[in-house]
């Protein structure tokens, strides 16, 4: 997919995971804040996983949604209609405890037999869930290794969609083998790019919400892949639950959340007006691919 006359694909993910989680010293799963309480809420990712697949509909937009396994669960025993509401969506997975698989702030690698137990697990109870096959991954963390992607591989998995890649000459948005790990798993990357002024910036959202960014920068970013990048995919990434409270769990006031919504609403509907921008889901980009 790299005819000069094919559109930039847009691919809108969702990682739906804890409200404000956070990876804690001495354990492999995650925390809501503050982790004292020893807590994992999920009242905010409710709130904003149930009004930005209305958005969605809205805007008549297909996204990729990862959902950690146990928050799927709790979404569940919560009476929410996951199959329902993600009817049109692909569902991928997000782990099954938002889990620190490197060690990196829990202290504790995870060995890859916990691994392996961990994601099977994920991915049985995604599959029980929605009934339909999980082809896709993103790790918490966005962190990977080589034992993680071997179990992908094993375990089924058709890509994942962990590492962040500098779009530009070198990369220009298209699938590509993990041969860096020795695996030939497809990587649907996140791209990161520079803004007007030359900072470096990634593609989710959160900074948005977190006041450290504003909409036109990552609209700037899709013109600017549209002009390097045709037929490569830009991956969006957005946890509903920071529309509510910010990554420490402080509640965003009313105002916040307003502009919030603002800036989310403009963004998709900027996306759906550009000429040559084809928003599709990561799976369905993935097979256009692999049919060429």
């Amino acid at each position: 997919m790299t005819k000069i006359d094919e559109p930039l694909y847009v691919a809108i993910s969702l990682d739906i995971d804890p409200d404000a989680n956070s990876a804690v010293e001495g354990r492999h799963d995650t925390l809501s804040f503050p982790i004292e309480h020893g807590k994992v809420s999920i009242e905010a990712c409710r709130k904003g996983l149930q009004r930005i697949l209305e958005c969605l509909d809205f805007y008549d937009i297909d996204a990729t949604l990862f959902y950690e396994a146990r928050t799927a669960q709790m979404l569940i025993a919560d009476r929410m209609d996951l199959p329902g509401l993600s009817e049109r969506h692909e569902v991928a997975c997000h782990s099954l405890k938002h889990e620190d698989f490197l060690g990196k702030v829990s202290g504790m690698p995870m060995d890859e037999k916990s691994i392996d137990n961990a994601v099977t697990e994920a991915k049985g109870i995604l599959e029980d869930i929605f009934k339909r096959d999980i082809k896709g991954f993103r790790a918490p963390y966005t962190r990977i290794n080589r034992a993680i992607v071997k179990i992908l591989e094993q375990t089924g998995f058709q890509y994942d969609s962990s590492e962040t890649i500098a779009m530009g000459k070198e990369w220009k948005g298209g699938p590509f083998p993990l041969e860096m790990f020795d695996s030939n798993l497809l990587e649907l990357a996140l791209p990161s790019f520079y803004d007007a002024k030359g900072r470096r910036m990634s593609s989710y959202l959160w900074a948005i919400f977190e006041g450290r960014r504003v909409s036109g920068d990552y609209i700037d970013a899709v013109l600017w892949a549209r002009s390097i990048a045709k037929g490569g995919l830009f991956v969006f990434s957005i946890h509903p639950w920071h529309l509510y409270v910010d990554c420490q769990g402080n509640p965003f006031n009313r105002e916040q959340v307003q502009k919030n919504w603002e800036n989310l609403e403009y963004i998709l509907s900027q996306l759906k007006q550009m000429q040559e921008v084809q928003i599709i889901r990561q799976d369905n980009y993935l097979d256009q691919w692999l049919q060429l």
